[in-house]
């Protein structure tokens, strides 16, 4: 069975007033109301102009979109209205709860006046390495496309060990990155959950549900002495490369059967 996350870290700050919230511009954070706990439709579209990374050198992803999919079709299915909203991404209701333990709780799914899922899209431009003097340069990507639907996400933070655990249901549908860097471009990928290519193979193409389509991740993270850990729950899947080019000609594709990074785990630190 599949729980529900993708994260999304919400809200800064909210006023009360006579037992109630104060009216809060709609255009800002969508609609919100708050009796047992918190319900929020909002609408995002955003775009970050450069995220830069500094060390003695540097390493910048620039021109990233968060928003949207702006296309009607996803694994070649018209999902209805949920997955219709243009170039924003909206078509949620999330819910926010402090449980009697004091555990925060975030999740949202989709909304049911519209649909059964939620479509995404992410985008960056070039991802560049530049020395700290500025005199060397070079262009290690040309530009990430990344679209797809959301079925659902939950996030939980716990309050005694401020543990975080996320969960999402997540299917990518189109995956194309231009790797200038390597003369390679990877086009049409996808990720989807770990029964799929069995699906296919046993009823055919058309035969593939939402289940098969979205792939359930789990993840822990928290931070001690030793830095961030991220240790993975859940994380097994099914991927398929559509093209791979080197040269400017194909090698071919490749289909990866059932991935599966539970048993992996990281820590995150800085060096001297």
């Amino acid at each position: 069975m599949k729980s529900r996350f993708l994260t999304m870290s919400l809200i800064a700050s909210s006023s009360f007033s006579q037992a109630g919230f104060e009216s809060i511009d709609d255009a800002d954070l969508g609609t919100i109301s708050g009796q047992a706990g918190i319900s929020i439709e909002s609408e995002l579209y955003a775009t970050i102009g450069s995220l830069e990374y500094t060390d003695e050198g540097s390493v910048s992803v620039n021109d990233i979109v968060i928003g949207g999919a702006n296309k009607q079709t996803y694994f070649g299915v018209d999902w209805g209205p949920g997955s219709h909203s243009g170039n924003k991404l909206d078509g949620s209701i999330i819910k926010i709860d402090v449980l009697n333990d004091g555990d925060l709780v975030i999740s949202g799914a989709p909304s049911p006046a519209i649909g059964n899922l939620i479509d995404f899209g992410l985008s960056t431009g070039s991802i560049e390495l530049q020395s700290s003097n500025g005199l060397v340069s070079s262009t290690l990507v040309d530009s990430i496309n990344v679209s797809g639907i959301i079925a659902g996400f939950t996030s939980r933070i716990d309050a005694e060990s401020l543990h975080i655990l996320t969960e999402v249901d997540v299917g990518m549908d189109d995956i194309d990155i231009d790797i200038s860097g390597l003369n390679m471009k990877i086009d049409n990928a996808f990720i989807v959950d770990s029964t799929y290519f069995e699906k296919i193979e046993a009823f055919g193409a058309g035969s593939a549900t939402v289940d098969n389509l979205t792939a359930y991740f789990s993840v822990d993270l928290y931070a001690d002495d030793e830095g961030l850990h991220i240790n993975p729950q859940s994380l097994e899947f099914d991927m398929g490369i559509g093209s791979v080019a080197i040269a400017g000609e194909s090698i071919g594709s490749f289909s990866l059967n059932n991935i599966n990074l539970t048993q992996s785990s990281m820590i995150v630190s800085g060096h001297p």
